[in-house]
């Protein structure tokens, strides 16, 4: 019970100090607001005093009370929490007493207003103290340090205060008012100018990172370093102390409650900045600032120290712009106009006005705030408008005369802007007609001519009473006027519509008023302009011809001349046009040579033009009217009329598809008109149908023509190499070779372009048997080609001398191949390896036949013997090294020949002479003798087996290597090269005829509308291919391939066909087996790709991959009536396989 009772009075002391702190703090709330609040009326003042003298009663009873629950409990625990709170309450009551005194004295001060408050105070100290001293054992003694410190700073105590601070330091290290004491010990020594002592406090508090002391001594610390001008330190800490106050906006430190800190410190992080980022733009300085603002206020205040602190440093630039971003955030007129003046001040230190127009704004935008503020006189508001007018003004005038010095079109554009604004709000100003002057002639500097023309105008209808002005300014405005016509891309409907509107009004108003000035004839002119310029011909046509009777003589005659034929032209009057025309010529007073023999070709021009309309008119008889315009361009008596008419045919040729009149009709413009400014067009309508019916003979002749007739145009190199390529997969070497040589003769070439014309022209020159031009054309422009083509020109070289027998020139050229066939150019161009190959094979190869005749005579000779052991390992070795090029070709002829040399050499030692020995001797002799040569038997079996295998994988349909060895029996042949699949190919030429035969005619026609249309493109590649033409439907089927952009489809499936079979006709065998794998790819059921593929494995010896073929296909009949092309060979080995019979 008695611990019942005991805790029940315990609780209810406790919830009486509760209160009593509850109502103390709403006390010192109280006072506060008392010591915000002023007031100069006595009414308030006697109100104030009156609640000050309650708190006092109801704190005197707080006393009594604490000191009577003192006294009946004594040796209770929480005795020094009463004591704590009693010193607390002299603490309030001092305060008090402070304000009431100081309040009764109407505000004077005097030693008796704090006497009464310093003896409470140390009443209080006393109580403190008497805690330390009864209490040692009492957990809050760091507090009751704390307090008495903060006491003994007010009453200046330092002494006293510094050595409270420092027991709490050292006899309280874990107390949470250590880093409040190590801060406000700072403070003191900072105080006393003492930055070191100061620091090293400060410094003291950082190590208590969960403080709320921790921020301020960042902030604190700052300041020490600024003072050792250790700017970057200190930028570095205000930054801390912005980025770490989030969470700290109530800091409960002495001393430091009304202070926000954090907007301190980026305040003063604009003195730093300056210093630590001399060589920032201001920009930079804007960007850095508004990330560290929390609020648009806090970021006007920060921008407006940094302002400052750049134009005390006289950085006007950075200065200026941030004044300036400052005028778009602030809207108080004052400080707008401080902006204006320090800005004005800093353009005006920098000369340069380069943003008038931004500052003439923010003056006006200032001043009419102010305008309509009620706490500025309007005698103030008199001044600044007068003032700040004179810096408008010099702003506008200096970025107008910086204009006329730059003739900057964007700084005029500027100036113009200014005078706008400024004139706008300074409408009484004293210089407004100057300045409306200025403003025009700005305008139309700028190229705002439009605007210009209006403000002439004003400047015009101002100034009637002066005549020599109102002339000025009229002409001024016609000029602006009609320059905005001429660039009328600028301006919209209503703006040209204004325009034009401006420039007949002031035209007429300057010729009536003026009619004796010298530009009266340019101003008529550009009146009766305006109507052609607004498609009015009618009122144009009258105009002009009114002027040209006014003014016969001149440019601007000449000039109107043209533009009413232009009129009429426009009007489609050529009757008109014709008529005005002739007038024009028998007119004595025009004199202008020049116009006549213009209106002479305009006439002409326009009766050709109506012969033709007539003549095209025919069109609905096309039979009937391609005659007469065929015979109209034979029979007319001017080129005009003929190549009218001829153009008309090809164009409506074109347009009819009749491919045969088009091309009639294109060869004879051609050729009658060579000189034509038509011709390039009509060439290139010509490439362009014969490209679209593919008919690639033709396209040919019409790239070289072209080449011929405009060798320096940009695209006459390209159109002669498309031509050679074209001649040389035509089969056409000798014409392809033409356009080549033109190219080497007469243009510069690239690498890729060079190598590409090199190696073509080769192989022209080889494939007509003529090395040495091959030979020549390769030496001849080494130098030319690229790193690639270099090596494998030097190896094509080589090959050809050996071949012809100049070992020495083979050798010099196979030296330089090997020298440059390196890790930079080896397997990055398949032509270049197979040349390399193709050379270092028959380099080897040179030896072969030395070592094959190499025979012993009836007698053991050993030189013989290792001189052919010699020649075998030269060879092999040379074999071997081709056996690693990626070359199938001559790795299967150096694995043929290897096995060749290897069994000969065998063949050698079995026949080689017995020498004298004795029966027991020879029979050991000729044993070993066999094992060497069964050695070499064997190694020659492996390189055939070798030669099988990889003829087998890589499926080798090759005729120069596939008849060397038997696939099946891995024996040496004696058939040795065999014949191609085809034999020998046969040469059939379609060209122009097949525009004359009704089935490829009809597809050319289908083509000239539908030119992509890959079926049509089948059907035109079988027909030429049917025809024997096997090239052009190899080309056509490869174009056709090209443009299908889908995956895999039956037409890309015979069309692979096509280029197979037309393969197979040119003799290129593994170039048709590859594209009949394709067409199986793209559709395992093509017929046509089975049988051709399976007959071409049957022919090369692939036994076993024809059979896998032909024991899928179906009976004879389906193959027979497949659309699909089956070259006649394949056909007679399929039926062959099948017994004959069909199903």
């Amino acid at each position: 019970m008695k611990k019942g009772h005991m805790l029940k009075k315990i609780i209810g002391v406790c919830l009486f100090v509760l209160l009593l702190s509850e109502w103390s703090g709403m006390v010192l709330a109280a006072v506060d607001q008392y010591g915000y609040q002023q007031t100069n009326q006595d009414e308030e003042r006697k109100k104030y005093i009156a609640k000050l003298l309650e708190d006092r009663q109801k704190v005197e009873m707080a006393i009594l009370n604490t000191r009577s629950l003192i006294d009946k409990s004594r040796n209770r625990p929480y005795l020094p929490e009463l004591y704590l709170r009693l010193a607390e309450l002299h603490i309030e009551k001092s305060r008090i007493a402070f304000f009431v005194r100081k309040n009764q004295r109407d505000g004077e001060s005097s030693s008796l207003d704090q006497f009464e408050s310093n003896t409470l105070k140390n009443r209080a100290l006393e109580i403190y103290q008497r805690i330390l001293d009864d209490f040692p054992d009492f957990q809050d003694q760091d507090k009751v340090h704390f307090f008495m410190a903060h006491e003994f700073r007010e009453l200046n105590k330092t002494d006293e205060m510094i050595a409270h601070y420092r027991e709490i330091i050292r006899k309280y290290p874990n107390s949470s008012y250590v880093p409040e004491s190590y801060l406000l010990l700072g403070d003191y020594f900072m105080g006393k100018g003492d930055v070191d002592m100061a620091k090293r406090h400060y410094e003291k508090v950082i190590d208590y990172p969960f403080s709320q002391a921790v921020v301020i001594a960042r902030y604190k610390l700052a300041w020490c370093h600024i003072n050792n001008a250790d700017y970057k330190s200190a930028i570095h800490l205000f930054e801390d102390a912005v980025s770490q106050s989030e969470n700290l906006k109530n800091i409960d430190i002495d001393t430091y409650r009304r202070v926000d800190v954090k907007q301190e410190a980026l305040i003063d992080m604009a003195y730093c900045y300056t210093e630590c980022y001399k060589d920032s733009t201001p920009e930079e300085a804007l960007t850095y600032f508004q990330k560290y603002s929390w609020s648009r206020q806090v970021y006007v205040v920060v921008l407006e120290k940094l302002a400052y602190r750049y134009l005390l440093k006289k950085k006007w630039h950075h200065a200026a712009l941030v004044y300036r971003q400052l005028s778009i955030l602030q809207q108080d007129a004052d400080k707008l106009l401080d902006y204006s003046k320090n800005i004005f001040e800093c353009v005006q230190a920098m000369g340069k006005f380069d943003d008038v127009d931004q500052d003439m704004a923010i003056i006006v935008k200032a001043l009419k705030k102010q305008k309509y503020a009620a706490d500025v006189t309007d005698e103030v508001k008199a001044k600044n408008v007068k003032d700040y007018e004179l810096y408008a003004r010099d702003l506008a005038t200096h970025l107008h005369q910086k204009a006329r010095k730059d003739k900057s079109a964007d700084d005029f554009r500027r100036a113009a802007d200014a005078y706008k604004t400024y004139l706008e709000f300074f409408n009484e100003s004293p210089v407004k007609q100057e300045m409306n002057v200025n403003y025009s002639e700005a305008l139309f500097s700028s190229k705002d001519y439009l605007h210009a023309g209006k403000q002439y105008e004003k400047l015009a209808l101002a100034s009637e009473k002066d005549p020599k002005n109102r002339k000025e300014n009229l002409y001024s405005s016609v000029i602006s006027y009609y320059t905005a016509i001429k660039n009328k891309d600028n301006l919209d409907s209503y703006e040209l519509a204004f325009a034009r509107g401006g420039l007949k009004e002031t035209g007429k108003s300057y010729a009536k008023e003026f009619p004796t000035s010298r530009y009266v004839e340019d101003v008529l002119f550009n009146v009766a302009w305006i109507s052609y310029d607004a498609g009015n011909y009618d009122d144009a046509i009258k105009d002009f011809s009114e002027f040209v009777n006014k003014y016969p003589g001149g440019k601007p005659a000449s000039a109107a001349v043209h533009l009413i034929l232009d009129a009429y032209h426009l009007k489609e009057d050529h009757e008109g046009l014709i008529a005005y025309g002739r007038k024009v010529l028998a007119d004595n007073r025009i004199r202008d040579s020049k116009l006549k023999q213009d209106v002479v070709q305009i006439v002409k021009a326009t009766e050709s033009k109506v012969v033709s309309n007539l003549t095209i008119a025919a069109m609905d008889d096309w039979e009937k009217g391609k005659s007469e315009l065929l015979d109209l361009a034979e029979d007319s008596t001017t080129s005009g009329m003929g190549e009218q008419a001829l153009n008309a045919l090809i164009i409506s040729a074109k347009d009819k598809d009749d491919l045969q009149a088009l091309f009639t009709g294109g060869n004879t413009f051609i050729k009658k008109y060579p000189k034509s400014d038509k011709l390039e067009s009509t060439m290139n309508a010509m490439i362009d149908s014969s490209l679209k019916i593919n008919q690639y003979r033709m396209v040919a002749s019409y790239l070289e023509s072209f080449a011929e007739k405009f060798p320096k145009n940009k695209v006459a190199q390209d159109f002669l190499n498309q031509a050679g390529q074209i001649r040389k997969n035509l089969g056409q070497n000798e014409l392809s070779n033409r356009n080549y040589i033109r190219i080497l003769n007469t243009y510069s070439m690239n690498d890729g372009v060079a190598d590409e014309v090199v190696f073509n022209m080769a192989d022209n020159y080889i494939a007509l048997n003529k090395d040495d031009g091959a030979i020549s054309v390769m030496e001849g422009n080494l130098k030319k080609l690229s790193e690639t083509g270099k090596v494998r020109a030097e190896a094509m070289i080589a090959g050809l001398y050996l071949k012809k027998g100049q070992e020495k020139n083979a050798l010099k050229y196979r030296k330089m191949a090997y020298s440059d066939y390196s890790g930079k150019t080896a397997g990055k161009d398949p032509a270049l390896d197979e040349a390399f190959a193709e050379m270092a094979f028959h380099a080897v190869q040179r030896n072969y036949n030395d070592y094959s005749a190499l025979q012993l005579k009836g007698k053991i000779d050993n030189t013989v013997v290792a001189r052919k052991a010699k020649l075998l390992e030269d060879l092999e070795k040379g074999y071997q090294s081709i056996m690693g090029y990626p070359s199938p070709v001559w790795v299967l002829s150096a694995c043929y020949y290897a096995a060749r040399i290897n069994h000969e050499f065998a063949r050698f030692l079995i026949e080689s002479p017995l020498p004298e020995l004795s029966a027991d001797q020879k029979e050991n002799y000729l044993k070993i003798i066999q094992q060497k040569a069964d050695g070499y038997s064997k190694k020659g079996d492996q390189y055939l087996d070798t030669f099988v295998k990889q003829a087998k994988k890589l499926e080798i349909c090759d005729s120069k290597v596939a008849g060397l060895v038997d696939l099946s029996s891995g024996k040496v042949t004696q058939k040795g090269r065999m014949q191609s699949f085809n034999g020998s190919e046969e040469r059939v030429s379609v060209a122009q005829n097949s525009l004359k035969d009704e089935d490829t005619k009809i597809l050319h026609e289908k083509l000239m509308k539908h030119s992509n249309d890959a079926g049509l493109l089948l059907s035109l590649s079988s027909a030429f291919i049917n025809k024997g033409d096997y090239r052009l439907g190899l080309l056509i089927a490869q174009n056709a391939l090209s443009g299908i952009k889908t995956g895999k489809s039956e037409v890309k499936a015979d069309l692979y066909n096509n280029i197979g079979v037309a393969y197979l006709f040119m003799g290129q065998d593994e170039l048709a087996k590859d594209a009949f794998k394709s067409s199986l790819e793209n559709s395992g059921k093509n017929i046509g790709a089975q049988v051709n593929l399976a007959g071409l494995y049957s022919y090369y010896g692939h036994e076993r991959r024809a059979y896998s073929i032909y024991d899928t296909l179906p009976g004879t009949k389906l193959i027979e009536e497949t659309g699909q092309i089956i070259h006649p060979k394949a056909k007679e080995l399929y039926m062959a396989q099948r017994g004959g019979k069909r199903k």
